[in-house]
């Protein structure tokens, strides 16, 4: 009932820390009742890419998910594989969101073997990881708490995180998002 939903609710927070909670939790409700993804999403989100667990947890996720349907090697479909990949990008900027799902995403009706299902989602999580260590050092770079740095400096911070072995977008793709949002020729981003 709807105490269990909201202690799922809870838990989910205080296990993933989303940066913004209220649109975890409208995520949350909007997915977790239409689909029985919450357990492949909670197993996929329990640690980082990294992680040594983390491959066995994928595996896991992605058996739940085929087990649903009988199992037998035949894999996922695009319909759940899509409605997992949203619920990962939850918190993603609404342009981003697209993009990953014309990078990883699939047909409806096509189905996914293990190694796709896990080259996609591997794909979310960088770019997750990514825009965590972003909004950081924006953080940092924000010191008057104006909500806005100069973009110069950003894109210099951002090139940085490649002598961190982060996985991440090039310098180059980097300038290519700022000229497709019209901010290359802002001094200033917010």
């Amino acid at each position: 009932g709807i105490s269990n939903t909201l202690k799922e609710i809870v838990n989910s927070i205080l296990e993933h820390r989303p940066y913004n909670p209220l649109h975890f939790i409208s995520g949350y409700l909007k997915t977790s009742s239409s689909t029985g993804l919450m357990k492949p999403y909670r197993l996929i989100k329990q640690c980082p890419l990294e992680h040594e667990a983390f491959m066995s947890n994928l595996t896991e996720a992605y058996m739940q998910i085929d087990s649903k349907k009988g199992g037998g090697d035949q894999g996922l479909t695009g319909k759940e594989y899509m409605k997992l990949v949203n619920m990962l990008c939850v918190d993603f900027p609404s342009e981003v969101v697209e993009e990953v799902l014309a990078v990883v995403g699939k047909r409806e009706n096509e189905v996914l073997g293990f190694q796709e299902f896990r080259a996609g989602i591997s794909t979310v999580i960088m770019f997750e990881e990514f825009f965590e260590e972003a909004e950081e050092i924006f953080r940092l770079l924000d010191k008057d708490s104006e909500g806005s740095v100069e973009t110069q400096l950003l894109l210099k911070s951002l090139e940085k995180l490649q002598d961190y072995e982060l996985t991440m977008p090039s310098a180059e793709e980097l300038r290519t998002v700022l000229s497709t949002l019209n901010l290359e020729n802002k001094t200033r981003v917010s």
